[in-house]
């Protein structure tokens, strides 16, 4: 037997007889298929059943109490004959020549690994997109480099194995198995083989693992890497140590509910870190983020209300649904109780006006910038969870193309940029002389004009990290939702002060307008790009046909090429 494919089964009948359906049809002319179901409640068994009977020399089938999938897999070895042994996840789908390919690719260089590429796809989706199998910067990796990179990304799916591997580590229980089990097969290893192919189709979809957000159960990745480091061949020890340094910085961006405690985990671990000549070296040269002097934003959300007035329903929505996606923020309020207005000028004019909104302009930025946190506008209303606001040391949003948005921003504790913000209201005035009321300087105004100034801000609505560490996001991510997918807050623009607008009911469609004209835009100049080289690519071609008639070779073989249109002819 030359293959043998460990499926494990638990509540995946919408997806498990597609899956079965792209094995039965592998081209590979010795295999088996071994489905475990691990303790199903739902039809997955009758499934199974169904497919056992209809294939009864390819498919063997087991049941056994729910143990997970790690659990599951280690089961289904007990029973493999193959030489070679590969898993697939019962909601995931391969190609029919995934087997046939990695096991000739094994076979001809001797490899007791072999991966592939795989398409990441989401549930519903009729399209996906590449998923690199070996994410090193080498087309033909050495063991080292594969070791430095065995943790992105760390899956059993994409790989058939050696079985006699499973010899020195057998997959462990709980979430986060196989970060706990490949390197540890890979050290093992005497070759490695790569095929840059798309093979795998890997489903992803809301009620997976890696769509979990809060789930504690996630840090068990800390475990995974210790167990990793400790049992890992010490040949590759340090490559081993580098991968896990990398995976931590992947995980507080891919899970940065759990930031906080990725952090201490490298700060508690930091001496093997910073002894390890990989991650010395990266830092040294900022090729890599140092973790060791990493700072988040706090977990604080400010908000203000001035004036006295009731909430309405949609101020009351947005703020549950701060609630409910920032639950283990703190939500502090201000108001004319715990700030002072008579402190500027500009405050205590615009608060005689009842300018609400000009008077928290003033002190939401110098509340962020002694506290730190976030602040948000009472119509602004979350869609997900913000912990991903944290991670940097200053954020802010695009409203329009030319426009800084201050309807939400956050920044850590005595940032530079924020005290210059803060800085533009000293001796100003909101009333002019004239009694009239200068409300064209606004704190959108004042923050662009800061940004583009001062920090080279590219006015174009795109997401920018500029220096310092501050990010700006596109306005369909934290200014209105765009419906694509991306949006984590959404400005409902409720603002008292755009009444005097005359014929607009709300800015959000000046917003609408300017972000979906500039997509248009972007679409006619990528069009006219490609219009451009398809035109210079045929220019080239024919300068180079007329160099070529021209040429003596040319000439010389007019004879033959009028021989061979008569052969042609007749």
């Amino acid at each position: 037997m030359k293959v043998s494919i460990i499926v494990p089964v638990y509540n995946t009948e919408k997806y498990v007889a597609k899956t079965l359906d792209s094995l039965v049809n592998q081209t590979l002319d010795s295999y088996e298929i071994i489905v475990v179901n691990d303790g199903s409640t739902d039809n997955s068994q009758e499934i199974i059943k169904e497919y056992t009977k209809k294939y009864p020399n390819l498919i063997q089938a087991y049941y056994k109490e729910n143990g997970g999938l790690g659990s599951a897999r280690n089961y289904g070895l007990q029973y493999a004959k193959g030489e070679y042994v590969g898993f697939v996840d019962s909601d995931d789908w391969v190609d029919e020549k995934m087997y046939q390919a990695m096991y000739q690719k094994a076979v001809e260089e001797k490899c007791d690994i072999v991966l592939c590429d795989f398409t990441s796809i989401y549930d519903g989706w009729k399209t996906g997109w590449c998923s690199k199998g070996y994410r090193g910067p080498n087309d033909y990796p050495t063991k080292q480099e594969y070791m430095l990179y065995c943790l992105d990304p760390a899956t059993a799916c994409n790989k058939l194995f050696k079985k006699e591997l499973f010899y020195c580590s057998k997959f462990k229980q709980g979430w986060y198995e196989d970060v706990a089990t490949i390197p540890i097969l890979f050290s093992y290893a005497k070759e490695i083989g790569y095929l840059p192919i798309q093979l795998y189709y890997y489903r992803q979809h809301n009620g997976s693992i890696t769509h979990n957000n809060r789930d504690r159960r996630t840090l068990d990745i800390q475990g995974a890497w210790l167990e990793i480091i400790e049992k890992v061949k010490q040949e590759y020890r340090e490559e081993i140590i580098w991968a896990v340094y990398n995976s931590i910085i992947t995980f507080i961006y891919f899970k940065p509910v759990f930031a906080d405690e990725f952090i201490e985990f490298a700060i508690t671990n930091q001496k093997l870190f910073k002894n390890n000549v990989y991650v010395k070296s990266a830092i040294e040269n900022k090729e890599i983020e140092n973790i060791f002097i990493k700072k988040l934003i706090p977990k604080k959300i400010h908000y203000f209300w001035f004036g006295n007035n009731p909430k309405n329903e949609l101020q009351k929505k947005c703020i549950e649904s701060w609630k409910k996606y920032a639950p283990d923020f703190e939500i502090i309020e201000w108001n004319e109780n715990n700030c002072d207005i008579n402190e500027c000028t500009y405050v205590k004019e615009a608060y005689e006006e009842k300018k609400w909104a000009f008077v928290a302009d003033y002190f939401r930025i110098k509340r962020i910038y002694e506290y730190g946190g976030i602040y948000l506008d009472t119509d602004v209303e979350f869609l997900t969870d913000i912990s991903i606001l944290r991670l940097n040391t200053v954020f802010f949003a695009f409203e329009t193309k030319t426009g800084i948005n201050a309807a939400i921003f956050g920044a850590q504790e005595k940032n530079n940029l924020i005290y210059k913000w803060f800085f533009t209201y000293k001796g100003d005035h909101l009333k002019r002389e004239d009694g009239t009321l200068n409300t064209s300087n606004t704190i959108v105004v004042r923050l662009t004009k800061l940004l583009t100034e001062g920090y080279n801000v590219i006015l174009n609505g795109q997401e920018q990290v500029l220096k310092g560490d501050i990010k700006i996001y596109p306005p369909n991510v934290l200014t209105l939702n765009m419906y694509d997918g991306k949006c984590i807050t959404q400005h409902h623009y409720e603002a008292s002060w755009w009444g005097a607008k005359a014929g607009i009911t709300s800015y959000k469609y000046e917003v609408l307008k300017d972000y979906f004209f500039n997509i248009q835009i972007e679409e006619i100049q990528d069009k006219i790009s490609i219009e451009i080289k398809q035109e210079e690519t045929i220019n080239n071609l024919m300068l180079q046909l007329e160099q070529m008639k021209n040429s003596t070779c040319w000439k010389i073989t007019k004879p033959l090429r009028g021989i061979m249109h008569l052969m042609k002819k007749y």
